[in-house]
């Protein structure tokens, strides 16, 4: 876990099946803005990628400065960083929680940053 993190991660993780479980919403978050980044180096390029997108999405989407630069490139980006992820994960992996990601942009925009609430 990155330095200045208190969960422990190690506790959610279960080795003979190779799942993780018992996340808190937390973690699930830092894993997506941190961790994921740092692993899909192992990866390969076209797997990558679009994670890495997805991960900055995400981190920016969740800062406490929103430009509005940053949410119009996000109105053009997300589908195509969707479509990406389509051509590598089979079909069952996605449901309409994944669609939410071409709406969030636009209710950051409307809602203004999380802290600001």
């Amino acid at each position: 876990m990155p330095d200045g993190y208190g969960s422990n991660i190690s506790r959610c993780v279960d080795m003979k099946s190779a799942r993780l479980f018992g996340l808190k919403s937390h973690d699930c978050h830092i894993i997506m803005e941190v961790l994921l980044p740092s692993i899909v180096c192992m990866l390969p390029e076209y797997i990558s990628n679009p994670l890495i997108e997805l991960s900055i999405f995400f981190k920016d989407l969740c800062s406490s400065k929103l430009s509005e630069d940053a949410l119009q490139r996000y109105e053009d980006n997300v589908p195509i960083i969707l479509y990406k992820l389509e051509k590598i994960f089979p079909p069952n992996f996605f449901d309409s929680m994944e669609h939410l990601l071409v709406h969030l942009h636009y209710e950051a925009s409307v809602g203004r940053p999380v802290q600001y609430r």
